[in-house]
């Protein structure tokens, strides 16, 4: 089969052939048909954060058709439309026993991330990580659900006590930032969007923010005290950098919550006075659970998510792809794969 493949960290991926996986008795072979790309695949390119073991194959948010199934498996058959779980976990821990699944104690691995991924024409995965993509999302769109979208639905439903707030900002206003948006205009919330990016704050702009607004701005948390006199109830940090955390600081209100989605290597920029004297709640936020997978599958299909493409490539142009993604696209950017 045809797959781009990480030789060496920092080079660009090539176009090869390599085995088809195969697959165990409880595993299923998915042709892949679309993959999306974020910003991980630039880390584990580039070698920070995550680091498998070479030559890897990177693809973490795939849609694809079963091809094959295990002897053991049940619950699946040829043709069926699907898209991964992400996380190989054990079932068995706490974290899995309380829903909190991408915490696993005895994580055996990540799709596309720590284990080989969807940058090809077949990848594999266990049958009991595999969801069924509703008959009326597309592929290019079912494709964003393993990261994209569940990190959205975990972030806004499960990390940002969403249920008690009027106001939200969300800084950085990229693919998970643009579902964290329509999810907060579906729950009746007001929202500011925050990026560097013109033509991300025109897309916010047109799936219903009600403010977007330039990073970095000096007066950032004054404009945000005109928008809510309080300060905002809550703040969805996409970036991780150290602009974007100052940006949330000044615009959260006191008592407000600040969902950190987004991964750097910068360090939270507040005191430990500033944090106890105004009660600040400082969450995580990462990828999400299999109750939000569900979830996210149910929200594509009822269009209350619309994932905002704005490019699609051919596999054999992956390195384009990534340097697309690199250079900031407007939406998200996805492979045609199959």
């Amino acid at each position: 089969m045809r797959a781009a493949v990480l030789a060496e960290v920092g080079k660009p991926l090539s176009i090869k052939n390599v085995p088809v996986p195969e697959i165990a008795n409880d595993e299923v072979l998915v042709e892949t048909k679309f993959c999306g790309i974020c910003g991980t695949d630039l880390h584990i390119v580039e070698g920070k954060g995550y680091v498998p073991k070479l030559p890897h194959i990177l693809g973490h948010e795939p849609s694809g058709v079963v091809a094959k199934v295990g002897s053991s498996v049940k619950t699946l058959k040829p043709g069926d439309r699907v898209v991964p779980y992400l996380f190989i976990t054990c079932g068995t821990c706490w974290y899995c026993r309380n829903g909190r699944d991408s915490m696993c104690a005895n994580l055996k691995g990540i799709i596309g991330v720590l284990v080989n991924g969807a940058f090809a024409q077949y990848f594999k995965a266990p049958a009991r990580n595999l969801f069924l993509l509703p008959e009326n999302v597309p592929f290019d769109v079912g494709a964003l659900m393993a990261d994209a979208v569940i990190t959205s639905v975990h972030a806004v439903y499960d990390r940002s006590n969403v249920k008690s707030a009027t106001s939200a900002a969300v800084i950085g206003a990229g693919g998970v930032g643009q579902i964290i948006i329509q999810l907060l205009k579906d729950l009746g919330v007001r929202v500011i969007a925050v990026s560097r990016s013109e033509s991300k704050l025109a897309v916010a702009k047109s799936i219903g923010a009600d403010e977007a607004w330039k990073a970095g701005e000096p007066n950032i948390g004054a404009r945000s005290r005109e928008f809510a006199p309080d300060g905002i109830d809550v703040v969805f940090d996409c970036v991780g950098s150290d602009e974007s955390m100052k940006d949330s600081l000044a615009m959260v209100k006191r008592c407000g919550r600040i969902v950190m989605v987004g991964e750097e290597d910068a360090r939270f920029p507040a005191d430990s006075t500033e944090i106890a004297q105004h009660e600040l709640e400082i969450v995580g936020s990462r990828n999400g659970s299999r109750s939000n997978m569900q979830m996210g599958l149910q929200l594509l299909s009822l269009g209350v998510i619309k994932p905002v493409i704005s490019d699609v490539f051919e596999l054999e142009d992956v390195n384009k792809a990534l340097d697309r993604v690199r250079r900031g696209a407007s939406g998200r950017v996805v492979l045609k794969v199959g």
